[in-house]
């Protein structure tokens, strides 16, 4: 949980400090809830199974953190780059 503090300290851009806290949220959701959850099912699995779809769902939201990131830090970044004062 701490893991992505510790690699992040480092960077300086927002961008990218946001991308990681998102996957990291959600990876860590993702283990919790539905690990819990399909473990309490009468479904068959293995431990292959739940690494894949563990995987996939990271796979499908990595895209969208990114989307999220521009949308929030496109602008910003851009009236940074261009010397407009942000009125901090």
């Amino acid at each position: 949980m701490f893991l992505p503090a510790v690699i992040g300290s480092g960077i300086e851009s927002e961008f990218t400090k946001f991308a990681i806290v998102c996957v990291s949220v959600s990876q860590l959701s993702y283990m919790s809830e539905v690990g819990g959850l399909l473990l309490a099912s009468k479904l068959p699995k293995s431990f292959f199974a739940f690494v894949i779809i563990f995987l996939e769902r990271t796979i499908i939201t990595l895209p969208i953190i990114v989307l999220m990131a521009h949308l929030i830090f496109g602008d910003l970044y851009y009236k940074r780059s261009s010397g407009l004062r942000l009125g901090v």
